[in-house]
Formats: structure tokens, sequence, C-alpha cells
């Protein structure tokens, strides 16, 4: 609401470093050489699909939420690696839900009366909600969870930066919004740095 979503994505996709940070100072991974060209050439990749857009540099206040967030969300998913393995991604995910509902209760009653029930009632409207709380909060948090349960922290947070490619190319198939050759680049810059995290080892013969 305070900023705009060209800001978000560049903010956002500072997550996978916060998390190599992060990783190294509570899970005491290394920090290796790949990691950090990873990180590099997947950033460079996202400044550059969402870099040509132009930026309102006084949206200050959005973009220190935006910060906060991306500082939250990376300490997050470190802290899921402490938890122990006989816990499923399910039962953390719920847990993780709970707390969420316990804390923001209390703000959204308080706003009830700000609510268009009437427009609420639109397929398109419900239908969206189901979507985000089903599809996008419950089954994306899952699989996350699930995800960092089978790689280390700082290599994990590397698919964040698949985000604004799905975004930029579901606004091109959904949006009719257009893409351009920056588009094509950048992603390739983002599946290189993240296959560079995933690639197996090859093994070395005696």
């Amino acid at each position: 609401m305070l900023s705009n979503a060209q800001m978000g994505a560049i903010i956002t996709s500072t997550t996978p470093a916060f998390m190599v940070l992060f990783a190294r100072l509570i899970l005491k991974e290394k920090i290796t050489f790949k990691k950090s060209i990873s990180i590099v050439l997947a950033t460079f990749g996202v400044c550059i699909i969402v870099g040509n857009a132009h930026i309102d540099t006084s949206h200050q206040l959005g973009g220190a939420s935006l910060l906060i967030a991306a500082l939250t969300w990376s300490l997050m998913s470190v802290l899921i690696k402490r938890v122990p393995k006989q816990y499923s991604p399910i039962v953390v995910t719920s847990y993780a839900t709970l707390v969420a509902i316990a804390v923001l209760t209390p703000f959204t009653i308080s706003r009830l009366d700000e609510l268009d029930f009437q427009a609420m009632m639109h397929p398109s409207i419900w239908g969206g909600l189901l979507f985000l709380g089903v599809i996008s909060t419950a089954c994306g948090f899952l699989l996350w969870n699930r995800g960092l349960q089978m790689l280390n922290a700082s290599s994990g947070g590397l698919f964040f930066f698949f985000q604004p490619i799905v975004g930029t190319f579901l606004g091109w198939l959904l949006l009719g919004e257009q893409v351009g050759l920056s588009f094509g680049i950048g992603t390739v810059l983002i599946f290189i740095g993240v296959l560079l995290v995933i690639r197996p080892k090859r093994e070395t013969r005696a």
C-alpha cells in the first residue's frame, strides 16, 4: 500500500542474501564462493527484470516495511531448520497458522465494519480469497517448509528468486503486460544462479 510492485520485487529479492547471513550466524553454514556467485547472478537477474519500471523514491515508509518483511521472512526460513525433523511440515505450518490467527484476529475484528460484504459475495472475490488462503498460503508454506527441510537454508533461499519470473510471466499471460528482452536475460541469470547450488557434486574416483 505504501510503495509499488517494482520496489517490492527488488527489496524482497534481498531475502536469499539475508538467509545466507542468518544461516551463517545461526546454523554455522559455510558461505561458499559458489553460493556467493549464485546470489549475485540471481540478484542481477531480478534487477534486470524489474529494473525498467519507474520507482518513486518517496515511498520510504513502504520500503522500510518491505525490508523488515524480508528480514523476518529470512529469519523464519532459517529457524525452520532448527525444528526437530520428527515434526512434519504440516505440523510446523499448522502451528505457524494458529499463531498468526491469534495475533491478527484482534486487528481484524476492529476493522470488520470497513468490509463491503456485498462485494465479498462476488465469485471473483471469494474465489480469489480461497486461492490466496488454500493454494498460496497453506500449500505454499507447506511446500516451502518441506523444501527447507531437504536443503540447507542458504541454498533453499535462492528459489525465492523465481517469484519475479512467475509474476512477470503471469502478468504477460493474464493481464496482457509487455515482456521484453530484459525478462529473458534476467530469467537466464536466475536459472544459472539456482542451478549452481542445486547441481549435484561430481563423484571423484579413487
